[in-house]
């Protein structure tokens, strides 16, 4: 049996160097993906320099975007008019009785170059100057946010992409909200020179797990050939059901993993499930221990899934990946012809180091790891 568990942020997320927190948003990147091996490798040596190669790439990508105009779009207004405009909103205009003053309230939509993603692109630009030192782009960042004041449009942190649709004119505007997206995500609370000291605070943890899982997904998309590997994100994985009830599909919940690789030559599967909390706790008979809940989750991602028309999903690998300071475990275990890897990746490492041991990691499971796109 085990202890309740106590709080273990101290020892997993509490001190990362700063470079690392950078490396690991480089991971979780769209512009990772789209970088040159040759550019991948000097940002992986010097993570620190990602914010001035965001910075430029936002200056010049506004620029440009400035030149052949902003996007615009559809504002909806509600007035009171002395002529009809859109659509008339007959039970305001009788409550106020504005046809006797001459009025009548209306409803329309105009057209705006102050739109939610323009804001986006605005607020971004603040964000930035806070974080740069070259003066050539601090003047830079000035110069857009002077552009943006003068044309009346306003600042915006939140912006729902996935509702957007880009059209071929629109692929700029697509580039230019991936690197947003990324300098908001750079606003780390409480930086310092040095190491990052992570307040203990849910959100913080939250923030954190979820950066680990996406740069681990953006990892292996970068570094293994779509050619040789199926790499799915945020899969889902359904009971295979048998004889259910008319009802039953409205209560029973799906599960959700956070990563799965598929070798398609070896045919085998592998799901990794990332956590951001200590790898082991404490038992009544140990001092260390592997968490039980994130055993048997990983145990159902597993058996769950087993099916003779998938022959993969009978011998698949189970993976617990773990962040950690100054702290290197890889244990392995198989259980009803499942391998079942306890792995952490020591966040306090030099960058390179990271990189190495997470290529390690993901290349033990497989028969051959000879085509990963290698780009050191």
């Amino acid at each position: 049996m085990q202890k309740p568990e106590r709080s273990t942020t101290n020892n997993t997320v509490a001190t990362i160097p700063i470079r690392n927190i950078w490396l690991l948003l480089l991971y979780a990147s769209d512009l990772y993906k789209t970088l040159g091996a040759q550019q991948r490798v000097k940002l992986e040596q010097n993570p620190q320099e990602l914010i001035i190669l965001v910075a430029k790439l936002y200056c010049q990508a506004v620029s440009k975007r400035l030149m052949r105009a902003l996007s615009c779009g559809y504002q909806q207004h509600t007035q009171s008019l002395t002529r009809v405009r859109g659509k008339i909103d007959l039970l305001t205009t009788a409550r106020q009785q504005l046809l006797e003053k001459g009025r009548i309230r209306c409803q329309f939509d105009s057209l705006t170059i102050d739109t939610p993603k323009n804001r986006f692109i605005h607020a971004a630009a603040h964000v930035l100057l806070a974080q740069l030192e070259d003066k050539t782009l601090i003047r830079q960042c000035q110069n857009i946010i002077s552009r943006f004041t003068a044309l009346k449009i306003g600042q915006s942190t939140q912006y729902d992409h996935l509702t957007e649709s880009f059209d071929q004119s629109g692929k700029q505007d697509k580039t230019l909200l991936t690197l947003c997206r990324l300098i908001f995500n750079m606003a780390i609370p409480t930086e310092q020179a040095g190491s990052y000291l992570l307040e203990q605070a849910d959100k913080k943890d939250q923030w954190l797990r979820h950066l680990f899982e996406k740069a681990i997904v953006g990892f292996c998309r970068t570094n293994f050939s779509s050619k040789d590997w199926i790499i799915s994100a945020g899969k889902r994985l359904y009971w295979q059901q048998l004889q259910p009830s008319t009802g039953i599909r409205d209560f029973l919940p799906s599960m959700q993993s956070d990563l799965v690789i598929e070798r398609r030559q070896c045919r085998h599967r592998l799901i990794i499930d990332t956590k951001c909390t200590s790898i082991h706790t404490q038992s009544f008979y140990k001092d260390k221990v592997f968490k039980s809940p994130h055993i048997y989750q990983l145990y159902t991602y597993l058996r769950s899934q087993e099916n003779p028309v998938d022959p993969p999903s009978l011998n698949a690998t189970g993976m617990l990946l773990y962040p950690a300071i100054n702290e290197s475990i890889n244990e392995s275990v198989t259980i009803q012809n499942h391998q079942f890897r306890f792995c952490t990746i020591d966040l306090n490492l030099d960058s390179g180091l990271i990189r190495k041991n997470l290529l390690d990691l993901l290349s033990q499971w497989c028969c051959s790891s000879s085509s990963f796109q290698q780009n050191d």
